[in-house]
């Protein structure tokens, strides 16, 4: 006996240590908790009218009384009565005639008693005020009674709570990125060199400690490949005037950032050969690399590459695949830049042999740095807005937030993505074993009106994650928020404010 109560004590303790359940709804619940809760209140003035409409019974009773003067017991007695003899009358008029003269008093009873029976409606007559409501007059408010409820009321809560956080906008500009945003060819770079100017003056550094040279505003600085020994760079000014003395770097790195210490408002026109995009915040850097990656994605193994550092929330304003015109659309789409950049700066080494974290180029995602930013004001705008806020899994780590342009109605799983413009089949389930977050979901709202699968992968919709034009369907068409558009493409995430 003492075996079995120890027995139960010990389940009884095993069963209060189970962590407890997770109730918590996710986002895209609570968005509708937060959208439908309201509409309760359309449902509490519906009824408050209804009792209105009684009280308004209620009054036209004492009203009928007081005009017939039956709030005086006997001339009511006395019409009640007469209504009695009428109704003899109207039974049998031949043997009742000499009560025919009681037509009217019956008349007036009759009035009398078919309002009567509101009088216990005399409970309503707090309701008169609610006249005002009766717009609400409407059966279809009936339905919305269920939306009371307290699941409701606590979806609302936890969505205002929520929303409440997002939009406590801080300054903080966020951890270093650093974009590599063009290379050159050793052959290129001796061609043409390196041309960098600044909107102020600006040093120029090995990028170990050893300052090459102050270069005034107004004035640049050059960088050609020497290879002597292999990777060395020389650095020298415009006309060969001593500002930046001729100097070879060894180590095949060349900084340049704001003499005053201050990158904020720190903007280099760093020249790029045949582009309008060319000006960028922050730190500018030269970097000699030798690796695969550039073999397979620059068509030479060794190049220099040319580097923008600055903080990741200034890399978000020059976010170059948005023009910035819905601002729900445009704020998801920031969102999963940011969260897709921070992914990429916390987990990737793909490009870490070349000194970056990502490329410019649409083969990371776009960015164009402070001429876009310039040209595209909303942008920064929002930026502002959703500052800090990144998606993360239900690991706590960040979200590889993919994104494309269209679908063919259904996204797919990260396993089943067109990568690489190849038309690939379904396998089964729709949950991926790699990036659960990207996972298949229906996408009646990015669906390509007129392209099937195979032509959309080869356009170069991997159909994974959020796609654009389902996100501005949303925003613009069926007013959702970035939130509950997030929520919909990326499965089971949270949205949180990192800084």
């Amino acid at each position: 006996m003492r075996k079995i109560i120890a027995l139960q004590l010990i389940l009884a303790i095993s069963i209060l240590l189970l962590p407890a359940k997770d109730v918590t709804a996710s986002i895209a619940e609570d968005y509708e908790y937060y959208k439908k809760y309201p509409l309760y209140s359309k449902y509490e003035k519906y009824k408050k009218y209804q009792k209105y409409k009684k009280y308004k019974k209620y009054k036209k009773y004492t009203e009928i009384k007081k005009e017939l003067g039956f709030d005086n017991p006997a001339v009511r007695q006395a019409a009640k009565d007469a209504y009695g003899k009428y109704k003899l009358y109207k039974k049998d008029p031949k043997k009742y005639y000499y009560y025919a003269g009681y037509y009217q008093q019956y008349k007036n009873y009759s009035k009398y008693k078919e309002y009567s029976k509101y009088k216990k409606y005399s409970k309503y007559k707090k309701y008169k005020k609610y006249k005002k409501y009766s717009k609400y007059n409407k059966s279809k408010y009936e339905k919305y009674k269920k939306y009371g409820s307290s699941k409701y009321k606590a979806g609302y809560n936890r969505y205002k709570a929520f929303m409440s956080d997002l939009g406590n906008v801080t300054s903080n500009r966020g951890a270093e990125i650093r974009v590599g945003l063009w290379s050159y060819s050793k052959e290129d770079m001796q061609e043409t060199p390196f041309k960098i100017t600044a909107n102020k003056d600006f040093e120029v550094t090995d990028c170990n400690g050893t300052t090459i040279g102050e270069v005034p505003v107004g004035e640049n600085a050059r960088v050609t490949y020497v290879g002597d020994p292999e990777g060395t760079l020389q650095v020298y000014n415009n006309n060969d005037i001593p500002v930046v003395p001729t100097t070879d770097v060894e180590s095949g790195q060349v900084c340049f950032e704001a003499s005053d210490g201050n990158s904020e408002d720190m903007i280099f026109d760093a020249n790029k050969p045949s582009s309008e995009y060319d000006n960028y915040r922050g730190k500018v850097k030269l970097q000699y690399s030798e690796s695969g990656d550039n073999e397979t994605q620059e068509g030479g193994s060794k190049r220099i590459w040319v580097i923008n550092a600055l903080p990741l929330e200034h890399y978000i304003w020059g976010f170059g695949e948005i023009g910035g015109g819905v601002t729900e659309h445009s704020k998801a789409m920031l969102v999963a830049a940011r969260t897709y950049a921070r992914w990429y700066m916390e987990y990737s080494t793909k490009w870490a042999a070349e000194g970056f974290h990502l490329l410019s180029t649409s083969s990371s995602q776009i960015y164009r740095g402070y001429d876009y930013e310039k040209d595209h004001k909303t942008i920064p705008e929002l930026a502002k807005k959703t500052n800090g806020i990144v998606m993360k899994n239900s690991e706590g780590d960040f979200v590889l937030a993919a994104y494309c342009s269209w679908s063919d109605g259904s996204t797919r799983k990260y396993e089943d993505g067109h990568w690489g413009g190849t038309c690939k089949q379904k396998t089964p389930g729709n949950i991926s074993s790699v990036h659960p977050e990207l996972s298949a979901v229906s996408d009646p709202y990015g669906k390509h009106p007129t392209l099937g699968t195979c032509a959309l992968a080869s356009a170069g919709n991997h159909m994974v994650g959020m796609i654009a034009n389902g996100s501005l369907v949303m925003a613009r068409d069926h007013g959702k928020p970035y939130t509950a558009i997030l929520s919909h493409y990326y499965h089971d995430i949270s949205i949180v404010k990192e800084y």
